[in-house]
């Protein structure tokens, strides 16, 4: 089983971020920073976190393409494997994007390739909010989002797992890695700010490839650890991935 754990430490210090990081190594695939990098910096945050597993910078780029291409530089440098940029900044900005992840690796071969992945549809926003927001359904708006980080050459997308049984029907997205944020299992504490949630047993069912989780582990139910609570998602994974291969 390919460990599909990456854990958020939104909202925590750095201090305590490298601290969990450190009990955690091993035990995931890896961790995504977001206000982190505004704490540390982004060179110094991907570096001290490359020690830990991988790496993925969600700074969440939208931006003209020149801007773009000047940070995910930065991003790529420093050694990320995965960066966010945002589907909704348009095909022109994520091929930058890309074709910048391509020009450092080439440049550095010593460092990891960096792996753009275009977020869609946060999930934060439920329908009446994609509506008003993004001027259309969730599933019409993810589906557009994804096509077009396809056509600009982009590896995975940021969705919602509650997509992924539709996004499956369409043969051009099947090689887009899904990265699906919001998976809250059954036993975790539920958040107040995500709208669009499941479980990792729905998300691996689905053919999510990367499951983005914060709160479940770095804020587990009382009498559970962090290292407990990863420990009861892999066990979920496994299950779901055996439910899937009975199938």
């Amino acid at each position: 089983m390919i460990n599909p754990v990456i854990v958020a430490l939104d909202g925590m210090s750095s201090e305590k971020a490298l601290e969990l990081a450190e009990t955690l190594k091993g035990q995931v695939a890896g961790f995504k920073a977001n206000d982190l990098l505004d704490l540390a910096g982004p060179t110094t945050a991907i570096k001290t976190l490359r020690r830990y597993g991988i790496v993925m910078a969600d700074p969440k780029l939208h931006d003209i393409p020149n801007t773009v291409r000047n940070r995910t530089a930065i991003y790529a440098n420093a050694g990320t494997n995965i960066l966010t940029v945002q589907a909704s900044g348009g095909i022109e900005m994520m091929r930058a994007a890309v074709a910048t992840a391509e020009e450092v690796y080439h440049k550095n071969k010593n460092l990891p390739w960096t792996s753009i992945a275009a977020v869609t549809v946060l999930t934060s926003l439920n329908e009446e909010e994609c509506q008003i927001n993004l001027g259309g359904p969730v599933k019409a708006k993810v589906l557009q989002y994804a096509r077009n980080a396809v056509l600009a050459g982009v590896d995975n997308i940021v969705c919602s797992a509650k997509e992924l049984e539709f996004l499956n029907k369409f043969p051009e997205l099947n090689l887009l890695a899904k990265i699906t944020p919001g998976i809250t299992p059954e036993w975790a504490n539920k958040s107040v700010d995500q709208k669009r949630i499941t479980t990792p047993t729905t998300a691996i069912k689905n053919d999510a490839s990367f499951l983005v989780i914060g709160r479940a582990i770095t804020k587990p139910p009382e009498g559970m650890t962090s290292l407990d609570a990863v420990q009861r998602i892999l066990t979920e994974v496994e299950t779901a991935e055996e439910m899937k291969s009975d199938e």
